[in-house]
């Protein structure tokens, strides 16, 4: 519902707000969603309902966040799309098949929801660091234009 809802936002957006923006606007919804799904959990309100829950948010994020960086991605070097489509793919799968054995190991029977709801957070704060990077350097390209 989420990634739906997120994907009816990007498409109406992005062309007026930006593609990075957008990419940006996505990351910060995904982490305070899980920002809050982390505090909740500390504070013993851990029960699968609330933790699918706050997917939604994550959904949302991503919906917003993914058409928009598959967007910036290919339109770098339009020449180079192909090559930059089967690159970023590329990266999805593996970086999506690193963090499920990361998961696979931090979590056990009694871990609880926790070790993956951190494991969450850190990798959307990531993104949220790598859309001010790529934010950062195109106005460093802008200016230098």
């Amino acid at each position: 519902v989420g990634y739906l809802v997120g994907n009816g936002l990007s498409g109406r957006y992005s062309v007026r707000v930006g593609v990075n923006r957008m990419v940006l606007i996505g990351a910060v919804l995904t982490v305070a969603g899980m920002t809050l799904l982390l505090l909740l959990d500390l504070l013993g309100i851990s029960h699968p309902y609330v933790f699918f829950g706050f997917m939604i948010s994550i959904g949302l994020g991503n919906g917003i966040m993914l058409p928009n960086a598959n967007a910036g991605m290919l339109s770098v070097r339009p020449a180079l799309a192909g090559s930059a489509a089967g690159l970023g793919g590329a990266f999805m799968i593996g970086g999506g098949a690193a963090l499920s054995v990361i998961a696979g190991f931090i979590l056990g029977p009694d871990t609880g929801a926790r070790p993956l709801i951190i494991l969450m957070l850190l990798t959307t704060i990531a993104a949220v660091f790598c859309a001010l990077w790529v934010m950062k350097r195109a106005s460093i390209v802008e200016d230098a234009d």
